[in-house]
């Protein structure tokens, strides 16, 4: 783990050196593969510490309505969501590329989350320009696990905004020059914007990192799990905040 910083300078080093970019693949790997192996370890007497829970709940049902007991439970279930973020997030740079219309998958995934603010006053807006739509209808990309990094970005906004509000999602492409060792790059570029409660200035540095959390349930697993699916694809992401508007912009390279 590195910081922004960091990790922008490894990647130009990479592409200007197969060799070192070999290199920081396998130790990628190696670190993936000790992850895996630590996530495992946890998750067999883990599942087994559930079951035990379980059998101990439907031979002696009173023992629910301990509040001790509800607590083990619910620390139980919340150890579990977090094993699987952390599974997630170590294989979240894995990807199966495939041609997919981007558009389409936003418009799919704003369908289905309207359905669920439907009884609130909160209104989705997907919008892209015409020279745009072209470039989005067979984007190369892992559509899975794009469709989850836009998700984990609406769900924040929704749940930002609370009861009204406005969510807008724009998809167009531009030229970046982000590094002055490398011309300028096209990249297709989906901006998140909601004007529900603002995220703090100084809660914006971390936002991406693994761990951190802002929300009384959360893992603080969705934002780092985003981020390393588009670093994956060649892409960043940036956020932006203020007591208008909250945003978060990906960037993915068109090739």
């Amino acid at each position: 783990m590195c910081s922004d910083k960091t990790a922008t300078k490894l990647r130009q080093l990479c592409k200007k050196n197969p060799e070192f970019d070999e290199a920081v693949k396998q130790l990628e790997f190696q670190h993936q593969f000790v992850i895996s192996q630590i996530t495992h370890e946890i998750r067999n007497p883990l599942t087994l510490i559930n079951s035990t829970t379980q059998l101990i709940e439907s031979r002696y049902p009173e023992i629910a309505e301990n509040k001790l007991w509800e607590q083990l439970t619910d620390d139980i279930s919340d150890l579990i969501l977090l094993l699987e973020d952390v599974t997630t997030y170590n294989h979240s740079g894995k990807l199966n590329m495939e041609a997919t219309n981007i558009y389409e998958l936003l418009q799919k995934l704003v369908q289905s989350f309207q359905i669920h603010t439907a009884d609130n006053d909160i209104t989705i807006h997907l919008s892209t320009a015409e020279d745009t739509a072209i470039k989005l209808e067979t984007y190369t990309c892992d559509s899975i696990k794009l469709r989850q990094a836009f998700t984990n970005i609406i769900k924040n906004a929704i749940e930002a905004i609370h009861d009204s509000g406005e969510v807008y999602i724009n998809v167009q492409n531009e030229i970046c020059n982000l590094d002055t060792t490398d011309s300028n790059t096209e990249y297709l570029t989906i901006s998140f914007k909601n004007n529900g409660e603002p995220i703090d200035v100084s809660d914006q540095a971390t936002i991406f990192k693994p761990f951190i959390t802002h929300k009384p349930s959360g893992t603080g697993m969705g934002l780092a799990i985003t981020e390393q699916i588009i670093l994956a694809h060649g892409g960043f992401i940036q956020c932006s905040s203020d007591n208008a508007w909250t945003e978060f912009k990906i960037f993915l390279p068109l090739r």
